[in-house]
């Protein structure tokens, strides 16, 4: 019923394609996301690989190093995504037949039992590491039953289910927080941060520069209001340059005299 009803609105299309590319274009989608932004902030020093690995490709500045930084949203996003395209990977390696289904399934257990190990998640959201320890005891518990007896050491077995399962229900809990985050970026990108919405008050020690301010906007109204209307843009630069040479004589008490000023300007 719910395919139906987001099947009638213009967002959802169905298609049948297999679940590899549906993964490959997850991938390919989420890498040209991170990318959009990295460019959008003009960062072109910095480069992120198809495995989400965000590198500089020279040795920064410190300006550079600060313009670099991004937020939580960005890095977490780039986790997450590294570890579908880890768990893409591993099947595409099946699908080219280079391993067998037991070394597929052995990978994909690997990759959801080591993810603090595969990727950086927790450094963005510290909360994974619940994940992760869940993971690990699950592993052990698979290991201790597993390996018993005959089998020793054994090859490793590919019994993924319940680590895919935690993993999944933490990109389920995880859906509002990213909601979130991105959204705050986006709107950041997109309208700029805004400012504080209180008007600043003028403290004491700026009060007579904020007066000569106003003034000097005052006086540079009244000449601009006196002039026709086809020459005041570019006009008002010379004005403005000739203005502050005049203030900054009267402000100190010298006489301003310009050779062939018309009366009604002086």
């Amino acid at each position: 019923y719910l395919l139906r009803s987001l099947k009638a609105t213009k967002f959802f299309q169905t298609t049948e394609i297999d679940w590899v590319e549906a993964g490959l274009q997850v991938c390919r989608q989420g890498y040209n996301m991170l990318n959009l932004l990295i460019h959008r902030k003009g960062l072109n020093f910095l480069h992120l690989d198809y495995n989400f690995n965000l590198k500089p490709i020279k040795t920064l500045t410190t300006k550079e190093r600060k313009k670099s930084r991004f937020g939580n949203a960005f890095h977490l996003c780039r986790e997450i995504l590294r570890l579908t395209k880890l768990i893409v990977d591993a099947h595409v390696q099946y699908r080219l037949g280079n391993v067998d289904a037991f070394q597929l399934a052995d990978g994909i257990q690997y990759t959801f039992s080591h993810v603090g190990q595969l990727t950086g998640m927790y450094r963005y959201k510290y909360k994974v590491m619940r994940q992760v320890r869940t993971c690990k005891d699950l592993k052990h518990l698979i290991y201790y039953r597993f390996n018993q007896g005959p089998v020793g050491k054994g090859p490793g077995v590919g019994f993924w289910a319940p680590m895919w399962r935690v993993w999944i229900f933490f990109l389920r809990g995880v859906v509002p927080l990213l909601e979130r985050w991105l959204g705050n970026l986006l709107a950041r990108q997109f309208e700029g941060r805004n400012p504080k919405g209180v008007a600043q008050g003028v403290t004491k020690q700026r009060i007579e520069s904020h007066f000569d301010l106003e003034l000097r906007a005052a006086v540079m109204h009244d000449i601009l209001d006196m002039m026709p209307e086809g020459i005041k843009q570019h006009k008002a630069r010379t004005i403005l340059a000739h203005l502050s040479e005049a203030w900054r004589c009267w402000k100190s008490n010298v006489p301003w005299k310009v050779p062939g000023l018309p009366p009604p300007v002086e």
